[in-house]
């Protein structure tokens, strides 16, 4: 039978199915402890204390455990979830932060000459493109730690 609950979820074909299934499965309570449990897992695959995540998401020190315990074992699901999740929200921030900065060059008076002048353009252009490409990763991956599509980024970060 559980298998057979396995083959449901397989089934559904995208987000939105995902969703209509979950919500009539689950109470809104349960989707939120559910979420809960996957936001304390990120945080301690990002090396997060105890205290730090008690203090970021308000929950006891049983729930972490649990969830720590969970971690641990070779098969944990949450593994899965939690690299898939990162990787989605790193993605995100990336796009963030690049339509963050064309609106900015756009809206600033420079940015009409920058539009016009290659010569103005050049030099900014090499810099982003050797900025981007020696990124340390590890300050978008905490980053992304703690960023959720529902709020915007917690402002202390390791």
């Amino acid at each position: 039978m559980i298998g057979e609950f396995y083959d449901m979820i397989d089934s559904l074909k995208d987000r939105n199915e995902v969703r209509l299934f979950i919500k009539s499965l689950l109470t809104a309570d349960e989707i939120a402890t559910l979420m809960r449990r996957i936001e304390i897992a990120v945080l301690l695959s990002g090396k997060y204390t105890y205290n730090e995540i008690i203090k970021l998401l308000g929950v006891g020190n049983g729930k972490i455990t649990n969830v720590q315990k969970c971690l641990l074992q070779d098969d944990s699901g949450y593994k899965i979830i939690v690299k898939r999740l990162v990787e989605n929200r790193k993605r995100r921030l990336k796009r963030i932060k690049k339509e963050e900065k064309e609106a900015m060059e756009s809206s600033s008076p420079l940015g009409t000459i920058k539009k016009f002048s290659p010569a103005n353009r050049i030099l900014p252009d090499l810099l982003d493109a050797v900025i981007e490409k020696f990124e340390d990763d590890k300050n978008l991956e905490k980053e992304a730690l703690l960023f959720t599509p529902s709020r915007a980024p917690f402002k202390n970060k390791r």
